[in-house]
C-alpha cells in the first residue's frame, strides 16, 4: 500500500490511475467473449506455423530457445514474479518470416515480448520497436522494471521506450512514426475502451497489410465488436489458457 500512495502522487501519475480505477466498472462481459473466442479457435498455432513456414519454424523454435534461457537466467536475478508475457514466439515468427519494420507494442511488463520483438528485428538487419507502457505502481522504484529483459542489450537504436501510459505515449509514437505500422501488439489496459482508445489514436498509422493482435480477447467483446462492425478476417489462437486475436494476416499471406 506504501508504494501504491507514493506512486499515486509521483509526476502525473495519479491520473492514469484514476483512470484504471474507473474503467474496472465497465460492463463485464468477459463470459459471452470467452464463449466466442472458444466457437472462433480453428487452429492451434503450432498448426499455423507450420502452415505458413514449417522450415522457418524449426529455426524459430531454436532461436526462441536462446532467448528464453538468456530472460530467465536474468529475471532469475531480480527474486520478484512479474507473470508470464505476451505470446512472443508469434511476433518472433511473423517479424522473421513478413520482415516488418514499423511495430508497436503496449504493455511491455518486464519486457518478454519486447526482447523478442528486437531479437527478431536484430536476426532480419531492419526494424524499428515502439514501446507504450505504464510502471508498476505497487512496487518501488517501479520505472526500472519495465522492460528489464530487453535494456542494456545494445537495442538502443531501435527501441523508443514510453512509459507514461497510452493515452500520452501512443500520440507520441505516432509523432515519431514516418510510415505505416507493420505490426501493432496490443497487450495493455484490458478495458474495453482502453482497446477502442488505442486504435482510434493509431488509426492514421494503420492500413489494411498492418497486422493487429489483440491479447486476452477473452475479457470483453471489444475484438468481437471490432472484427463484425470492420467486416475483417481474423484468426483466434489459444495460449497459456487465454486467446489472442489476430487481423491482418491474410493480407500478409500468400
Amino acid at each position: 500500500m506504501k508504494n501504491i500512495i507514493a506512486n499515486f502522487f509521483k509526476k502525473n501519475y495519479y491520473l492514469v490511475i484514476l483512470k484504471k480505477l474507473l474503467k474496472r466498472f465497465e460492463k463485464n462481459t468477459s463470459v459471452e467473449a470467452k464463449r466466442w473466442a472458444v466457437e472462433n479457435k480453428n487452429q492451434s498455432i503450432e498448426d499455423f506455423f507450420c502452415s505458413v513456414d514449417s522450415k522457418l519454424y524449426e529455426q524459430v523454435k531454436i532461436e526462441i530457445k536462446s532467448i528464453q534461457e538468456f530472460a530467465e537466467n536474468k529475471i532469475s536475478k531480480l527474486n520478484m514474479s512479474f507473470g508470464g508475457g505476451g505470446n512472443y514466439i508469434l511476433l518472433y515468427f511473423l517479424i522473421r518470416k513478413f520482415n516488418l519494420i514499423n511495430i508497436v507494442e503496449t504493455g511491455v511488463a518486464a519486457g518478454w515480448t519486447s526482447l523478442a520483438i528486437l531479437k527478431a528485428i536484430k536476426k532480419n538487419g531492419k526494424g524499428f520497436l515502439y514501446s507504450s507502457d505504464f510502471p508498476y505502481f505497487r512496487l518501488e522504484n517501479p520505472e526500472k522494471y519495465i522492460g528489464y529483459l530487453a535494456k542494456n542489450d545494445n537495442n538502443e537504436n531501435n527501441w523508443f521506450l514510453d512509459i507514461r501510459g497510452d493515452d500520452v505515449a501512443l500520440p507520441e509514437i505516432v509523432k515519431r512514426l514516418d510510415n505505416n505500422i507493420d505490426l501493432f501488439h496490443y497487450d495493455s489496459d484490458k478495458s474495453y475502451s482502453g482497446r477502442v482508445n488505442a486504435l482510434k489514436i493509431l488509426n492514421s498509422k494503420i492500413n489494411s497489410n498492418t497486422i493487429i493482435i489483440f491479447d486476452d480477447i477473452q475479457n470483453n467483446l471489444h475484438f468481437k465488436d471490432y472484427v463484425e462492425k470492420n467486416k475483417k478476417k481474423f484468426r483466434v489462437f489459444e495460449f497459456e489458457g487465454k486467446f489472442l486475436g489476430i487481423v491482418g494476416l491474410n493480407e500478409n499471406i500468400t
